[in-house]
């Protein structure tokens, strides 16, 4: 099970970068999340409609 400190590097790292980080709900995320989707920002929402095909 991953811990805050596991993640919260990562997350601001990518933000810094000019990333995007969200839930597979596009809702913002800090490092308690359990679910998250990192991307460079520009293919963020085709990730997120990729999400939501496999969950079908």
């Amino acid at each position: 099970c991953l811990q805050p400190w596991d993640s919260a590097a990562g997350i601001l790292i990518v933000r810094e970068a000019g990333g995007t980080v969200t839930d597979f709900s596009n809702r913002t995320v800090g490092a308690e999340a359990r679910e998250v989707l990192a991307t460079n920002g520009g293919i963020h929402s085709e990730m997120l409609a990729f999400m939501e095909v496999g969950d079908s």
